[in-house]
């Protein structure tokens, strides 16, 4: 099959989890003998081909006063580009990741009359809530993303009830598809991790990766740290990610001073470090329709204390995996961090079960078929 992409981020562009779910997802289809073509965001116009992958880059307004318009700026340069490419090659399908990819794409269906695939990573409601015209008028998009799809993705089996649930999605249109790992990257690569650069050799270090808002719960471990250092005084947390980083550094510092350490965005090779040397991994998030960071401590062979939402309840297996929290509940956090900081060997197992998991349930070999099975439903 030839699946025309259209995603606002692609590598190296990345400003969360979507882009790396699309490359990942079009090179395995790649390997697969398909011949999957990315439209997306660039600061210029380019073509390259990468991993067996066509991709087009177009770029978008510089005058946008926010992120809405950009976006619908970028889809009718993206749809300009789509019908460019036509008139040499066809295509089986547009397939649309997350709001920004609704405009480019649903034009593209109805120019070139192809059928479309919408995968929802998240929702507009769940992520800020709808309070504003502005915030409206995204979650409209995202309902005229599922209306328009002949078929819908989900990257998560609760979030799928959020999806049919919010834009009244019939219960045959809506498909579970997991995100995935690559394994072969995480077995590549070599631990070369300066252990001391982020705790003493003494101090276990207690990991969170993600962005520095409410949404991912970071102020709910910051408010755990100090009762499990009174139970625990050798955890050592490291705060990865961007965001609002100085805000929430400074409430920790406040607390427990130099036990907590932002080390701000951290590159991959040395992300994989820091998770095969961690103790664990935290994922305190409020709203998670998914949440990568379980699947890659578990390739890692590293345990994620999570809380119980969204996409986590099928990534975390409590007590075989990792543990489970209560969201937005740093006494529930303590107890969990504090239980695996006892008990390091059992601690040290569910790592193993996560990795075992990950094998058996979340490849990209396994996802992409389901993907393309989905593309056969939307072709029919």
């Amino acid at each position: 099959m030839r699946p025309l992409f259209v995603t606002w981020e692609y590598p190296p562009y990345k400003a969360g989890g979507i882009a790396a779910h699309c490359e990942d997802l079009a090179t395995t289809l790649a390997d697969q003998g398909h011949e999957p073509v990315i439209l997306t965001y660039g600061d210029e116009e380019e073509t390259e081909y990468r991993d067996g992958v066509e991709i087009h880059r177009v770029p978008s307004t510089d005058s946008a006063n926010n992120t809405l318009s950009w976006a619908m700026h970028l889809g009718h340069q993206i749809e300009k580009k789509a019908v460019q490419l036509a008139k040499n090659d066809n295509f089986d399908l547009v397939h649309a990741h997350d709001w920004m990819a609704v405009p480019g794409a649903t034009g593209i269906q109805k120019t070139l009359d192809l059928p479309m695939v919408f995968t929802v990573h998240s929702t507009q409601k769940g992520r800020d809530g709808i309070d504003s015209q502005y915030q409206e008028t995204i979650h409209n998009l995202e309902w005229y993303g599922t209306y328009e799809a002949e078929e819908v993705i989900t990257v998560g089996r609760e979030f799928s009830e959020e999806v049919k649930h919010n834009y009244d999605v019939p219960e045959g249109k809506v498909n579970y598809i997991p995100n995935g790992v690559d394994l072969e990257k995480f077995d590549n690569h070599t631990n070369q991790l300066n252990y001391n650069d982020y705790a003493l050799d003494w101090e276990q270090i207690v990991l969170f990766v993600g962005r520095m808002y409410p949404q991912k719960g970071p102020g709910h471990l910051i408010e755990a740290m100090p009762k499990i250092l009174e139970q625990k005084p050798e955890a050592k947390f490291v705060m990865c990610g961007s965001g609002a980083t100085e805000h929430y550094k400074g409430i920790a510092k406040e607390t427990v001073g130099d036990k907590v350490h932002f080390p701000g965005y951290v590159a991959e090779e040395e992300l994989l470090s820091l998770m095969k040397s961690a103790e664990m991994t935290v994922a305190p998030s409020v709203y998670e329709p998914f949440g990568i960071v379980p699947l890659e401590a578990a390739a890692c062979q590293t345990a994620t204390i999570g809380s119980y939402t969204g996409g986590m309840k099928d990534t975390i297996v409590h007590e075989y995996t990792g543990l489970h929290t209560y969201p937005a509940d740093p006494n529930s956090i303590q107890n969990q961090v504090t239980r695996a900081l006892e008990d390091p060997g059992w601690t040290d197992w569910m790592g193993d079960k996560a990795r075992e998991r990950v094998e058996d349930n979340f490849r990209w070999e396994q996802i992409s078929a389901w993907t393309t099975g989905i593309y056969s439903d939307a072709v029919e």
